[in-house]
């Protein structure tokens, strides 16, 4: 339900998520989620992921679209070198604009998800995921310089020629987790640990279950401190939130392994579709958690996930895990070649 004082306050959370940027806002998400996850197992009905975790103070649907929106602006006004610059503090830059303007889509983000809610709120898709995409694509048109040409990006000549899905030069999202390989295998690891652990909790009494979907996605927010000051730690939220859906919708770990491979490509898509051929910032993992939530919402709906116990499941891990391999061994050859040459 609509609330004026939560719009306001969405305003403020803005303004904050803004004046800390776009990775450290979310990096806070992590932070104070698991403390918040404690205190759900230990007994507390205070509801600290809707006021803190996922409310106006950190919600992505606030912060983050509100900091991906003010880093588009000042890159725009010339104040920032690259609206895909993620890691920098925007305060930093001394502009008082810079902040309302990331108060305006805090704001917004409240109101377009408050508006998706009402249409799929019912397990449909992630919500906040969701409008983090639809609220980054709305800031890349209003402050890019070619309209709805932004939307997909405007690829430069050499990337007309190699083609807008062959990644190369630095039209890349993520250089060390960009090949099939990397992508498979830490999603089979990260995957791997957050279903087991959603399953575990979702077998445990009530006040455990609750937090159980949240956990690898907080973990996973958390670890990326480490991005902030540079260390090539890999982006996994996309992979341990969607397989905990998965396994809170069938029940089978497999299934959560299975949907944390295919997060994994999802996102991949996404950067390829909007993000490295532009120069503001739409979140991969984001388009990846929304368009998996509902994958396996349609799924559930269908009975796909009660067909053929383990098969299905292990059948689509053996097909990516071949085709990492694959993909691996033709990349040291292309090196070897390389090099001989």
């Amino acid at each position: 339900m609509f609330d004026l004082m939560l719009l306001i306050v969405a305003f403020c959370g803005g303004v904050f998520g803004a004046a800390i940027g776009i990775l450290p806002s979310f990096i806070c998400v992590g932070l104070v989620g698991l403390p918040g996850i404690a205190a759900g197992i230990a007994g507390s009905t205070f509801n600290w992921h809707g006021l803190l975790t996922f409310g106006p103070f950190f919600g992505p649907q606030i912060s983050f679209v509100a900091a991906v929106a003010a880093a588009s602006y000042a890159r725009k006004k010339g104040y920032l070198g690259s609206g895909k610059d993620a890691v920098v503090c925007l305060m930093g830059l001394n502009k008082p604009d810079v902040l309302l303007v990331g108060g305006i889509f805090g704001a917004l983000g409240y109101i377009v998800h408050s508006g998706i809610c009402v249409v799929a709120g019912q397990g449909q898709t992630d919500t906040v995921a969701l409008t983090v995409v639809i609220l980054g694509l709305v800031a890349k048109v209003v402050f890019g310089k070619h309209g709805l040409r932004e939307i997909f990006g405007v690829l430069s000549d050499e990337a007309k020629a190699r083609g807008r899905f062959k990644l190369g030069g630095s039209n890349v999202w993520l250089p060390f987790q960009s090949t099939m390989g990397q992508k498979v295998a830490i999603a089979l690891g990260v995957g791997g640990l957050s279903a087991y652990v959603t399953q575990v909790m979702l077998a445990g009494d009530a006040a455990i279950a609750s937090q159980a979907i949240f956990v690898g996605f907080c973990i996973s927010a958390a670890s990326l401190i480490f991005l902030q000051v540079g260390q090539g730690i890999p982006i996994t939220h996309h992979l341990t939130i969607t397989a905990a859906y998965a396994v809170a919708a069938s029940g089978n770990i497999f299934w959560g392994i299975a949907m944390a491979i295919i997060a994994s490509q999802l996102a991949d898509i996404g950067s390829r579709l909007f993000l490295i051929h532009g120069d503001t910032h739409v979140d991969p993992p984001a388009c990846a958690i929304c368009s998996g939530a509902f994958l396996v919402y349609l799924l559930n709906v269908g009975g796909i996930f009660k067909v053929g116990g383990n098969f299905l499941p292990l059948l689509i891990i053996a097909v990516f895990v071949v085709w990492g391999v694959f993909d691996f061994k033709q990349e040291k050859l292309q090196q070897g070649v390389g090099v001989q040459g």
